[in-house]
Formats: structure tokens, C-alpha cells, sequence
């Protein structure tokens, strides 16, 4: 996500702002009011499909109405069907007309079969149910949402112990794993529409109601579903008409202003990845809060409808989970990274359309520097933290060393043929390293092993001597590891070894402590540079902070991040302009402004603002406008 949000990744432009799909977020912390764990859902059935009818009652705060879940025994026979179900009561249970005694504990629904179903039979589950549907709380992310003018399912729980969501708004069995296809029948007051997962089938009106019909004949995840009302306008794509963007009637000229690079990344990740893999349309949807990948729907936050394209990397990241996380899923949110940090990747991807050089740019200062800035030391291979910077930008990372390391022809073979395998399906990491071992030819394990259930980031200390031999010079550079946290990295090193009379690049494959390799060249050198083109993930990285271009601007910085009491603002290349700021809240709303004059640090007092995390924007004369991330602490 983009939650979806939950990263921070840095715009093209480099603005600094925090992906829906997910914030990035240093611990989780359990909303109140959750209902107690039910029984743990059994694996002994598949949903096929479901088949949701209910009406939004927004005045009220209410749905009300009947699902239905076609399944299949996984196996042996079954005799109960165990459904995760939150917060919303219900009222009956029917199997081809015929009442079935349930049991409703906590977020389990326990449904008993009037007979047992075979192996091979399937069986549809009419469930009636109403009630105030559950979401996470003020200022957070997850669970089904109201405001005065909208109504929304957000499928990902980031401060939620198990983060599927699709229980907030229907009975399900609610893990990545368990994949089906949808019908929605959502009705609502006949001036809203709904958006949904797949293509629209029709609108039918009665007695001041509309019923929108929504169907997706492809199976995804029960966290990817969701249901959008509000007075949307319908904006097509001018190049694609089956890309489309529902935004608020007042938003439709700042829409035309920042949805105009969206065929372009679509072409993009097309040329990269394959086909766009849904058989339907592909749409942003505005909503309250964002981003989040829902097949086909993407969230999008409303503030970063603004007129500018500064929200492009968010776009791209979002776009790329069509492939990754919504199309080819993790059997596990253990394995979050095999969507998280695809679809970070992704932005640097859409920054390469720029050339070789924006793409190194943005991989160094908006995915790799945050990551060794943010103290994250876990492994990627079930992480900590799901919504981090280890599962975002470490995962990014790890996908831009192996580029490096396999070429790009390898790599995107590689990817290729895992998507092809697993398209519409599961994966796990070890099935990544099984496609590119397959189509590389060699083993990758080590590499595996150390980056994704391995600790930390190497920091190398290096040293190097230069010395005469004929009319040649050797040089011999010593390479040791001194992160101490346990896991030592088998990586080729590259060295550019320059001096007047030329220079080239050498690689060392380091794989020992204390190595040391000499290489001769024709000249006199007189520096050598690691890493030249930046494509480890080390701390040798800190040494060069990133600068402004010549005459521009660089990246807003709020600092200390996490901060309490007070924070610095600092925007290279600004220093002499007056600031106005805005701090909001994950929900949309300020919660505190003010100006800032001018100066290279600037203070902002945080006041009694809650802890929680917060989007600063600051803007200067001209209508430069940049926004960071910021996690206040009590």
C-alpha cells in the first residue's frame, strides 16, 4: 500500500510523503474496542466466491444486509464452517433454503452444516446480518469508515494484530491466502454512487434508492475488497478508457492537474511486468484517507489531489501492487515484503522513465538513505514491524541489489516467470528465489540468506594502497565488516579506482572478514571509490547527504523524526523564503498551522498535538509545496 500505507517514499520531485499504502510506523499499537479473538480459522475449506448485498445506511452509521459464501472442502469432509466476522451481528444463516444453527464469538462465526459437505461439493451460505461496522479508531487506518459525505471499506488494518479487514465488512474467511471472486450489490441514498472492486454491471433505482452492481471474475484477497460511496465525478483516462478516476466534484480541475502522468506509468510497468493482469478497469478513487492498492480501486488521499504531480511515486507504488500483492499475493503477511517492497521498487522504477540517473537518485535518497535512517534492524523475512521501512524501502532495496547482481535481463526474466507461475495465486519468498535461480542458472541462496532473514546493512570499513610495479601500479584494497550484528554479507564490491591518467572499476567478491584483493592498472591512481554507481544497501551511503540541484530545491526535512515538543524544519535551497505549514492528522484534518520565517533550521512547537503519526506540508511564495512524514512521541 501506498498504506498500501505503509511507507514513506519521496516524490520524483523530491517531496517527502507517506504512502497509504501504508504509514510507515514504529510500533503498533491495538485500537480500542477490538473484540475479543474468536477460535482460530480452520483451513479445512476454500471460499469460491462471495456474493455481498447490503445497503449503506451512512445517516445512521449501519449496514444491513446478506452475504453469500459459496465454498469447497480443502479436504476431507467438512461438518462447520468457521467465518471471521467483526462487530456485525447476524440475524440467519440458510443453505438452499434450509436454516442452519451458528454460533457468533469474538470475530468468529460458526456456521454447522445440516449434513456433511464431500470433498469436491460446493455449498452457498446465505448470511443475514446488520449492524455498526468496525474500523480502527480516530486517526487510524483500517476497517469500514464514516464520514458526512462518504462511506468507505479500507481492507488493511495497520494497527491491528492481524491486519485483513474484509471482516469489517462481510463474513469471510480473512487471510491473503484464501482467494474468490466478488459480486457487490450496494445500496445507498439515489445521489451517491459506489465504486467497488471489477467492472460496473448496472444501476437500478427505486423509491430515492440506487443499487450499484460490481462484479471481478478474477480471485483476489479478502483485505482487497472494498466499497467506496460518495458524489463521485467519473474522470476517463484520455489515453486509456479503461483507466478512471471518481473524485469529488470539487476536486475535478486539481484531478486534471495530478493524474496526468498515470498512462505513462501504466506503460511503464506494462513494458516491465506484463499485461495489466485484471480484466477490468483500473481506477484511483478519492477517499478521506489513503493510499491502499484494493484490486483494481485504488485509495487515494484526498490531500494529495492538488493539482501537482507530486504524488506520482505514490501512484506508481500503488500501481505496481496490481502485479504485486493484488494479482501475485504473499501466502502470509509474513511475507508482506513480496508486495510492499515490489511496489516501492515500483516508484524508482517509474523514476528510471527519467534516465539512469533519476532512478539511482531516487533508490539512494528517497528508499535506501530513509531505510538506514530509520533504526530498523529486523530481518525482511518475517519482520517486526509489517508497515515499516524494512518491509518498503529494505524490500526495494533488496529488489535494486539484485538488479545489480543478476543483470537486467536475468532480473526481469526472473520476474516474469514468477509472475507467470503465480499469477492470480500465492507465493512466498522461497518460490522468488526458486524463479530466479531457475532462470539465472545459479544458486542465490546466499544472498537470500543474508539480505531477507538476515540482520541489519553491512558497514564497511575500508582501507587501500597504492604502489608501483614496472610501469604499472597495484593496487590492493582491504575490505572488513564491522556491523557486529551477526550476519555477514557475501556481496560483489565495486571499486573505481581513478587518477590523472584515467580510471576504472573493479569488482572484489567479498566474502571472507578481513578480505583483501590487489588489482593493477596502467596508470597512477590517485582515489579510489567505493560502490561508484550505489548499488549496495550500506552505510557508506550516509557519507555523501543528499544535495539540492543547482538552483533548485532540495527535500523538506522535519527533524527529529520520531519528535516530542518540538521539531526542525529545514528545506534546502529556501532558506531565505518565508514558510507557511500545516500539520494533519491521518484522517485529513489539520490539526495545527502557523508560519515559519526564514532561516536554514526552523522550530515548530508540537504542542499537546496527540502521538500518532501526521503529514507536515509547508509551502513557500510561488507555489512551492513539499510534504514529510512525522511520528510525534508523548
Amino acid at each position: 500500500m501506498n498504506f498500501a500505507l505503509l511507507a514513506s517514499v519521496l516524490c520524483a520531485s523530491g517531496l517527502p510523503v507517506w504512502i497509504g499504502d501504508l504509514p510507515a510506523l514504529r510500533h503498533r499499537d491495538e485500537a480500542p474496542g477490538l473484540p475479543a479473538p474468536g477460535p482460530a480459522i480452520e483451513s479445512n475449506y476454500d471460499v469460491l466466491h462471495y456474493d455481498l448485498d447490503f445497503e449503506i445506511l451512512a445517516s445512521q452509521q449501519l449496514l444491513e444486509g446478506t452475504a453469500g459464501v459459496t465454498l469447497t472442502p480443502a479436504g476431507a469432509a467438512i461438518t462447520q464452517v468457521v467465518l471471521d466476522f467483526r462487530s456485525l451481528v447476524v440475524s440467519s444463516v440458510t443453505a438452499g433454503g434450509i436454516p442452519l444453527s451458528f454460533d457468533q464469538q469474538g470475530d468468529a462465526l460458526t456456521v454447522y452444516l445440516s449434513s456433511p459437505l464431500p470433498p469436491g461439493g460446493e455449498l452457498e451460505l446465505l448470511i443475514s446480518y446488520s449492524g455498526h461496522p468496525w474500523n480502527e479508531g480516530a486517526g487510524k487506518f483500517g476497517g469500514f469508515w464514516f464520514h458526512p459525505y462518504f462511506s468507505y471499506q479500507m481492507g488493511v488494518g495497520v494497527y491491528s494484530e492481524q491486519p485483513s479487514m474484509g471482516r469489517c465488512m462481510f463474513p469471510c474467511r480473512d487471510h491473503p491466502s484464501d482467494k474468490a471472486t466478488f459480486e457487490f450489490h450496494v445500496t445507498v441514498d439515489d445521489t451517491v454512487e459506489v465504486i467497488a472492486n471489477g467492472d460496473l454491471d448496472g444501476v437500478s433505482y427505486s423509491g430515492g434508492k440506487a443499487t450499484w452492481s460490481w462484479s471481478i471474475d478474477q480471485p483476489m484477497s479478502t483485505y482487497l475488497a472494498a466499497v467506496s460511496a460518495s458524489e463521485y465525478v467519473d474522470l476517463v483516462d484520455s489515453t486509456y478508457d479503461w483507466i478512471h478516476y471518481y473524485v469529488y466534484p470539487n476536486e475535478v480541475g486539481d484531478a486534471l492537474g495530478s493524474f496526468p502522468n498515470v498512462d505513462l506509468m501504466m506503460d511503464r510497468l506494462v513494458s516491465l511486468f506484463g499485461p495489466y493482469p485484471w480484466e477490468c478497469k483500473f481506477s484511483y478513487v478519492e477517499t478521506p484517507k489513503g493510499d491502499m492498492e484494493h484490486t483494481s480501486q485504488v485509495y487515494h488521499l484526498q490531500s494529495l489531489i492538488n493539482g501537482t504531480t507530486y504524488a506520482d511515486p505514490i501512484l506508481a507504488h500503488e500501481m505496481g501492487h496490481m502485479w504485486w500483492g493484488d494479482c501475485v499475493t504473499e501466502s502470509d503477511w509474513q511475507d508482506v515484503w513480496l508486495s510492499e517492497g515490489f511496489a516501492t521498487y515500483c516508484e524508482a522504477l517509474w523514476a528510471e522513465t527519467y534516465g539512469p540517473e533519476a532512478y539511482t537518485t531516487y533508490m539512494v535518497e528517497d528508499i535506501m538513505i530513509p531505510y538506514l535512517q530509520s533504526g530498523e534492524t529486523f530481518p525482511l523475512g518475517d519482520p517486526e514491524e509489517l508497515w515499516g521501512y524494512t518491509t518498503y524501502e529494505k524490500g526495494a532495496s533488496v529488489l535494486h541489489m539484485l538488479r545489480y547482481i543478476l543483470g537486467d535481463e536475468d532480473f526481469f526474466a526472473s520476474l516474469t516467470d514468477y509472475f507467470d507461475h503465480h499469477a492470480f495465486g500465492l507465493a512466498s519468498t522461497q518460490d522468488l528465489r526458486d524463479h530466479i535461480e531457475l532462470i539465472w542458472g545459479q544458486d542465490i541462496d546466499w544472498f537470500i540468506d543474508e539480505w531477507v532473514y538476515g540482520y541489519g546493512y553491512p558497514v564497511y570499513d575500508i582501507e587501500y594502497e597504492i604502489q608501483p610495479s614496472g610501469s604499472d601500479w597495484d593496487v590492493t584494497i582491504s575490505v572488513y565488516q564491522a556491523q557486529g550484528l551477526g550476519t555477514f554479507f557475501i556481496m560483489p564490491l565495486e571499486f573505481s579506482i581513478e587518477g590523472a591518467g584515467g580510471d576504472t572499476l573493479v569488482t572484489m567478491w567479498n566474502d571472507v572478514q578481513n578480505d583483501s584483493e590487489a588489482f593493477t592498472v596502467p596508470f597512477q591512481p590517485t582515489t579510489v571509490r567505493f560502490d561508484p554507481f550505489h548499488h549496495v544497501l550500506s552505510t557508506a551511503l550516509l557519507s555523501s547527504p543528499p544535495q539540492p540541484p543547482e538552483g533548485g530545491t532540495g527535500l523538506l526535512r522535519v527533524a527529529p523524526n520520531p519528535a516530542r515538543g518540538v521539531a526542525t524544519v529545514t528545506w534546502p535551497g529556501l532558506e531565505t523564503s518565508a514558510l507557511d505549514f500545516r500539520l494533519f492528522d491521518l484522517a485529513g484534518r489539520v490539526v495545527l498551522e502557523g508560519s515559519l520565517d526564514p532561516g536554514t533550521e526552523r522550530s515548530v512547537s508540537l504542542g499537546a498535538i496527540p502521538p500518532g503519526t501526521y503529514v507536515f506540508e509547508a509551502a513557500a511564495e510561488g507555489g512551492l509545496r513539499q510534504v514529510a512524514r512525522i511520528t510525534i512521541l508523548m
